[in-house]
């Protein structure tokens, strides 16, 4: 040990980039984007009434506006997450949370999609 490591202190400890969160946190986002513009805006609620005039959450159309309000919404709580677990110490835990947010966004945005009347957001 030189003079120089004794005057310097102890090393101080690197924070780990939290690999697992992110990528979870990735997989989540893409899983979530890709059942609401491939199965929540073409489908819908699978079935719907047969009656005149047909409901607005029944018209695909309809249902582009509120998709796009929650692909907004996915990709800002990932965003937030991403961030907060590069940033790693007191933020990890908000990584975690925003992870736990994700995991259950697949159900939510689906049934808001599906079932919420919307507007025609690209006509």
């Amino acid at each position: 040990m030189t003079m120089n490591d004794q005057l310097a202190g102890p090393r101080p400890q690197t924070a780990r980039t939290p690999w697992g969160l992110i990528v979870a946190a990735t997989l989540l986002t893409g899983a979530t984007i890709a059942l609401i513009w491939l199965a929540a805006v073409p489908w819908g609620p699978v079935v719907c009434p047969a009656i005149y005039p047909i409901p607005s959450y029944c018209v695909p159309e309809n249902r582009t506006g509120v998709a796009m309000i929650a692909t907004i919404a996915v990709v800002l709580i990932y965003a937030g997450t991403v961030i907060a677990a590069v940033a790693g110490g007191r933020w990890l835990r908000a990584a975690k949370i925003g992870t736990g947010v994700l995991v259950a966004a697949p159900i939510v945005t689906y049934l808001a999609v599906a079932f919420i009347p919307g507007w025609a957001f690209f006509s």
